[in-house]
Parts: C-alpha cells; structure tokens; sequence
C-alpha cells in the first residue's frame, strides 16, 4: 500500500465531498425548503447588492451552487440563472440550468459567452488559488459586468482574538479544513488587492452576521480578549462581520 499523498485533484475533490456530506442531519436556514450553507442574512444580502447593481433579466452565472437556494432565489427575482458548482448531485432546481465546473481549473472556456453577472459566495476560501478563480471570473465578464462575492472575514474582532491565542483563524480551525474544507483564508484587504490586480473596482461592501454568535465555543480568553479588538480595532463597520461581502465592477 502507497504513502503517497493523494493528488492535488483527488484532495480537492475529496474536501469538497466532505462539504457536501457533512450538513447530514443539521437543521439548516432554508429558502422554499433548499437548504442554505451560509451564515445567517447572506443570501438575503447578496441578493440585494446584485439587485442594486443590475437589472432582472440579465444573465447571472451562480457559482457553489450547492443545494441551489440562492439560484432559486434569484430565478424568483427574475434573473436568467445559471449554478454551477463541482456536484451535481445536491443541486434540486431542475428548471435552472446547472454546469459543473472545477474552479481550480481553467473554468471560463466552458462558458465562451459569457455572463452579465457572476455571485460567487462562500466559495475562495475552499481553493488553492483565489486569484486564478477571479481572473477566470474576469475573463467570463464584459465591462461593466458585476461580481458578487463573500468569504469569512479573518478581520473581524472574534477572529483577530482567537489567532492571538492560537495561532488560527475564526473558521480556519483543524474542523473547518476536514469537515468544510477551508484552506485558503482571505482577509477584505488581501482579496481588495487581488480583485484590483484582476481587473475589478468594488463598488460596495458589507458587513454579514455577527462573529460573537459562536464565540462561546471558542473558549473564555477568546470571549474576553474579543471585545477589546471590537473596541480598539480601527477597520471600518464594513470589515467587522462575520463575512465579508463585496460587489465589484469588471473595468
């Protein structure tokens, strides 16, 4: 039997499928009974920005489809939709179309015409290369396009406490890489950089959920060190959430 490690795409494959399997049995946020793999308010969030940043009708390619709720959600919003996400499986909308896609790949080919508009959320924290997904994303919009995107935000109060204490990350934690398969974190300031450098301009950003909603697990020194980074830290209410969500402008 081989020691070797698994190849760079059977391990990807392999943390995605640990995603997607171990929601087993929790109760889960819903939208018309999909379940939502998000914190709480995202996809209502996300939403809005889209809607004040482009019209019904346009066509909006949904990345980490999942169990489509947010593909729904804006198909009900009068979108012209497209999920894409690397299973199929969990996917229920049967009415929306749905591509798979690696977006550790080169994922833009599979789509030569393009999108008015792409929401990716919850999605560059789970893949190796952050910046060679929104470059792909780039390539998949004209100028003007829009870019809806979040990822947990390592900034925030509860996050910059519980490094001090052990060196990691809120949501980037031994569990969160095997079971949710978080590997890349991405603080607003780093993924501002690589949106820019990409060929984005963020035309608006939010704050989503509240960090302290779970910080009693995460022991009392992280409870009593986190409010001091909330009352000294000098980020702006935007980069205090839970996740950060941001809407760019293809230029």
């Amino acid at each position: 039997m081989s020691d070797s490690p698994a190849p760079p795409q059977d391990a990807a494959t392999g943390r995605a499928d640990s995603f997607r399997t171990g929601f087993d049995g929790r109760r889960m946020r819903e939208y018309k009974g999909l379940p939502i793999y998000a914190a709480p308010g995202l996809h209502e969030a996300a939403a809005a920005l889209l809607g004040a940043a482009v019209e019904p009708g346009a066509r909006v390619l949904e990345f980490g489809a999942g169990s489509g709720a947010m593909s729904l959600r804006l198909d009900d919003a009068g979108y012209r939709v497209t999920a894409s996400d690397l299973f199929a499986e969990s996917f229920r909308p049967r009415h929306v179309p749905f591509v798979a896609a690696d977006l550790n790949g080169p994922f833009a080919a599979q789509w030569p015409e393009g999108f008015d508009a792409v929401m990716a959320l919850e999605i560059v924290e789970h893949l190796e290369n952050p910046r060679h997904m929104l470059r792909q994303i780039r390539a998949l919009l004209p100028k003007g396009g829009r870019l809806v995107l979040s990822t947990p935000n390592i900034a925030n109060p509860v996050s910059q406490a519980l490094f001090l204490r052990r060196g990691v990350f809120q949501w980037f934690r031994d569990v969160d890489y095997r079971e949710q398969g978080h590997i890349t974190p991405q603080s607003p300031w780093m993924l501002e950089k690589a949106l820019e450098e990409a060929g984005f301009a963020i035309r608006g950003e939010q704050a989503v959920s509240n960090p302290f909603r779970r910080v009693r697990k995460l022991g009392w020194r992280v409870r009593l060190l986190a409010p001091l980074f909330a009352l000294l830290g000098g980020l702006p209410p935007t980069r205090r959430g839970e996740v950060w969500l941001v809407e760019a402008e293809a230029v």
